[in-house]
């Protein structure tokens, strides 16, 4: 073989080794640029859902809070406290639609970063923060609010409370997980 073939021979293949090499190291960094895109993209949703998911749970806690206090004191009406100053009924509901309005706009904020189960959650929640804040509104309007409705009412208020600890724990387990668009693990999805 001629000393300039085997030049030209050695020459090609190297050529087409560093051309290979440099596809793959090149490959490497692409990949390794989109890793970290993800890594970043799901730090940010994680960052997104938190937010959408504290400010839920405040206002929920918010209701819980202020209509137990409104409970407590028609409850003690005449007894600790001075006689209850009924509301109206349409004064009442105005002020409930506005809590509501909030509460739905939060709702609306997880149903869009999800994921589903944690917007279930959210609904349930809504609904019956809804029916409390309704129920309420109704009491206030009363003279003399029955005890069996201010009853009936404080169980909502802790069952609305402990639905909120289980939002919570929830929300935890779906930011600790590293896929951001997984389901919440051991909640079941309701028909």
């Amino acid at each position: 073989m001629d000393e300039g073939i085997a030049a030209l021979v050695g020459a090609a293949v190297g050529a087409a080794a560093t051309t290979i090499g440099a596809e793959l190291a090149f490959g490497g960094a692409i990949r390794q640029a989109r890793i970290q895109a993800r890594a970043e993209h799901a730090q940010w949703r994680r960052q997104v859902r938190r937010e959408a998911f504290l400010v839920f749970h405040a206002l929920i806690d918010d209701v819980y809070n202020k209509n137990w206090d409104v409970l407590e004191d028609m409850s003690l009406q005449g007894v600790l406290t001075p006689a209850h100053v009924p509301i109206t009924l349409h004064e009442s509901r105005r002020v409930a639609n506005e809590v509501m309005e909030r509460i739905r706009r939060a709702r609306g904020a997880i149903q869009v970063e999800g994921p589903r189960s944690m917007y279930q959650l959210a609904r349930q929640l809504d609904l019956l923060a809804h029916t409390i804040l309704d129920e309420v509104a109704v009491l206030q309007s009363k003279e003399s609010p029955e005890i069996e409705s201010i009853r009936r009412t404080d169980q909502w208020l802790r069952t609305l409370q402990s639905g909120a600890e289980g939002f919570l724990d929830a929300a935890a387990k779906v930011l600790d997980n590293p896929d951001p668009t997984a389901p919440v693990p051991g909640t079941r999805r309701r028909a």
